[in-house]
């Protein structure tokens, strides 16, 4: 099950502000529906498109190709 777990903003190097959503796949580890485990995460922006993490800090719009970057070090960004 996908889980919609974080969001961040970051700057295009076309100069606009993006809304990155953070989602988390979440894998049922036994009989138990409860126990679950983190899986892979996928970057989406506001309207869909797919992001790459190239790097902390620095994505890539994988439709588009512009490049992303967050101001600040902040942990909340995968």
């Amino acid at each position: 099950m996908k889980r919609q777990t974080g969001r961040f903003l970051a700057v295009g190097d076309d100069g606009r502000r993006y809304t990155v959503y953070v989602y988390t796949d979440f894998i049922e580890t036994g009989e138990n529906p409860k126990t679950v485990v983190e899986g892979l995460k996928e970057l989406r922006t506001s309207d869909g498109l797919t992001i790459n993490r190239l790097k902390k800090g620095e994505y890539q719009i994988e439709q588009t190709g512009v490049i992303l970057r967050t101001r600040g070090k902040s942990e909340r960004h995968p």
